[in-house]
């Protein structure tokens, strides 16, 4: 493999982006975008792509059932466990009484500032957006090879076996986490009736 090729495929694999890759690596920038395409199409480069990419993974243990668990962390948040709130403002929960993945879901946490210490705010992750990645991980959803968000061609799964174990995987996940939020829901209600007034059951 030539030199400069290498050095896209290096580049290539800061932010996916190919041309911007092409550019970094030396190409001009009016045939940046065709060289790209050129050498994102040889055997060669695409190899070496896959096997830096699965060295990546490794080193840093990433995996679809890692990606899909912190995806379903954000899609299946139930904001009541972070914090309560009403006509007095929010009241956040200490974040040691917080489980990891409540955690994880959490953008960020605002407490005090100009309306004094009592002031709390805090922001999710976006669920929808989650719940879509997970859909499309699941096959619940799918996006045509060129639509918004679509996978580059040497990410795309190339063993059908190997992706519909990882679909049933996720799936799997999804109704266990559902499952678990019901449970927990009912527990919730059980546990409020118990501790009402007689007054109020009558």
């Amino acid at each position: 493999m030539r030199e400069r090729h290498r050095l896209f495929v290096l580049e290539y694999l800061v932010d996916l982006n190919g041309r911007a890759a092409a550019k970094r690596a030396g190409y001009t920038d009016g045939k940046a975008g065709a060289r790209a395409c050129e050498l994102l199409q040889r055997p060669d480069v695409k190899a070496m792509i896959d096997e830096e990419i699965k060295a990546r993974n490794e080193r840093l243990r990433i995996s679809v059932d890692r990606i899909a668990r912190e995806f379903a962390r954000i899609a299946f948040i139930d904001p009541s466990r972070i914090a309560s709130w009403g006509p007095n403002g929010v009241e956040l929960l200490p974040s040691e009484r917080l489980s990891e993945d409540d955690k994880a879901a959490i953008k960020w946490v605002s407490v005090g500032g100009r309306k004094g210490a009592r002031a709390q705010r805090f922001l999710m992750h976006d669920k929808l957006q989650a719940l879509e990645a997970l859909g499309r991980i699941a096959g619940i959803f799918t996006r045509g090879p060129h639509g918004r968000g679509a996978m580059p061609e040497h990410l795309a799964q190339r063993d059908e076996a190997e992706h519909a174990q990882a679909v049933e995987k996720v799936k799997r996940m999804i109704e266990a986490r559902a499952q678990a939020i019901a449970e927990e829901r009912l527990k919730a209600m059980k546990d409020a009736e118990d501790v009402a007034p007689k007054s109020d059951r009558a």
